[in-house]
């Protein structure tokens, strides 16, 4: 399993690659940095999957595609202004084409690319892990939740009360 550490105010601190048969209490990042303990307690349940971030203990993960949106963004633009252009030297045809084939292969990258674990608290991710069912895409409602907290002016008084706060280097 790979874990993107981040802290509470969603930096990212380093990325560790970790066995998940038998995890490590602490993470130390390749530079030698500052190390994160990591709560396994009862972040696994008995079928070895994640139930809650092991990093700040939040219990609400969320699973999103593990493909960077700004490549996808800007794969569309390109093929967009390709056929804009296209459209405009009176080429329907090759226009049209253009865009299906931008279609075809955004969806042949949906279905191949894998899912990641994130948590809706610290935004560390968790790839190559074995996901609970229970665990559903990204909500608005629960993302708003833990918004204030990414600021780093939030307050350890409105984080919920099943979380106990936790240091963070």
């Amino acid at each position: 399993m790979r874990i993107d550490v981040r802290n509470r105010r969603r930096q990212r601190l380093f990325s560790v690659e970790i066995d998940a048969r038998h995890p490590p209490p602490v993470v130390k990042p390749p530079d030698g940095g500052g190390e994160v303990y990591l709560d396994w307690d009862q972040a696994l349940d008995d079928h070895r999957k994640l139930r809650r971030c092991p990093v700040c203990g939040c219990r609400e993960l969320f699973v999103r595609k593990d493909f960077p949106q700004v490549t996808g963004f800007w794969l569309v633009v390109l093929a967009a202004l390709v056929a804009m252009i296209l459209f405009g030297f009176r080429q329907l045809l090759l226009s049209l084409l253009v865009l299906g084939v931008v279609a075809l292969l955004d969806a042949v990258i949906y279905l191949f690319t894998g899912r990641c674990l994130v948590c809706y608290r610290c935004r560390s991710e968790f790839r190559d892990a074995p996901i609970h069912p229970g665990h559903a895409g990204w909500e608005l409602a629960t993302g708003e939740k833990y918004r204030d907290q990414a600021d780093g002016d939030a307050d350890e008084s409105r984080t919920p009360p099943h979380v106990p706060p936790q240091d963070m280097k």
